[in-house]
Order: C-alpha cells, then structure tokens, then sequence
C-alpha cells in the first residue's frame, strides 16, 4: 500500500503541474473589512473578541473555528459554511503544497 501512494505521489512530482493556490479566510475578512468600512476594533466587539485576535486571524496566525464562523455569519451574513470550507480548503492545500516540498527536497525519484 505504502509503495502504491509513494508510487502516485513521484508521478505527480514529475508531471511539473502548477501548484494550487488557496484564498485564505483572511483575504474575505479583509475585504469585507475594506468595503464595508469597518474599524477592527469595532468588528472585534461585534464578533465578541479580542482586538489582537482579531489581527491575528487576519496575519494568518489564528484559522477560523466553526465558533467564530458561526459569529461571522452573525455580523457580516455571510454563510458560517462559507468561512468553514474557506478554511479547509486553504489549509487541505497549504498541507499539500509543503508535503510535495518536502518530498521534492527529499529527491524522490521513479
């Protein structure tokens, strides 16, 4: 089993396809922010957190939990689904992209 996933993951190394690029929750976030012209420091409040959180979910240092999904969708209406599979999607393609680093670095070949 383990030589058939080595197996498919060299061919997709040797195909040269272009990497996937995920939108992260925080692009959306800070847009929102733009065009509704919104303070942080108001959102913060309306969303029940902390300022500093708040700037770190949008620096990408803290991922949108299904809590905070839920209060976005609350004071932005926008889908709690929407922020939830937003941050799978980018995470499922983040882990991909360093996976396929780190096994490029470690020169397999077929």
């Amino acid at each position: 089993m383990i030589t058939i996933i080595i197996n498919k993951i060299k061919r997709r190394l040797d195909t040269n396809y272009l990497t996937p690029v995920a939108m992260p929750p925080s692009d959306l976030l800070r847009n929102e922010i733009k065009e509704r012209g919104l303070k942080q420091t108001d959102l913060a409040e309306k969303l029940g957190i902390s300022q500093p959180f708040l700037n770190c979910l949008l620096k990408e240092k803290k991922k949108v939990s299904i809590e905070l999904a839920i209060r976005l969708e609350e004071v932005l209406d926008i889908e709690a689904e929407q922020w939830v599979k937003l941050q799978r999607l980018f995470d499922k393609i983040e882990t991909r992209n360093k996976t396929e680093q780190s096994l490029q670095n470690l020169n397999i070949s077929s």
